[in-house]
């Protein structure tokens, strides 16, 4: 499969995207990603603060499909993994700073997309 900016994201989900709806589309769905993205990041954190696994499995499974869509692969991985520790009720913190630095990742690999695209 191929990845671009270093490994960070899949360039075939990206370009499944364009296929799909062209480039508004992938440009709507990594702006989308972009905006909510902080808020669910927020609500993970918040949720592993008050070590309240069920808030972190919810903010863990709803990065878990846009990451998937966009190709975030690493923070696909990541997101999965908390999802279920946080499903069996721990909170693992560890894998939710792994979450955090895999969201800012792809978060900097997606605003480089748009800085290609000439957004």
């Amino acid at each position: 499969m191929a990845m671009t900016a270093e490994a960070v994201l899949s360039a075939d989900a990206l370009e499944r995207l364009r296929r799909i709806g062209g480039t508004k589309l992938l440009l709507d769905m990594i702006a989308l990603y972009l905006d909510s993205g902080p808020g669910r990041i927020r609500a993970l954190l918040d949720g592993a603060e008050a070590g309240d696994a069920s808030r972190v499995e919810r903010a863990a499974h709803s990065l878990k499909s846009s990451a998937g869509n966009l190709g975030a692969l690493r923070l696909l991985d990541a997101v999965r993994a908390l999802e279920a520790r946080a499903a069996d009720g721990g909170v693992d913190r560890d894998l939710v700073m792994r979450v955090v630095r895999e969201y800012d990742a792809s978060e900097d690999a997606l605003r480089r997309v748009l800085e290609e695209q000439g957004e």
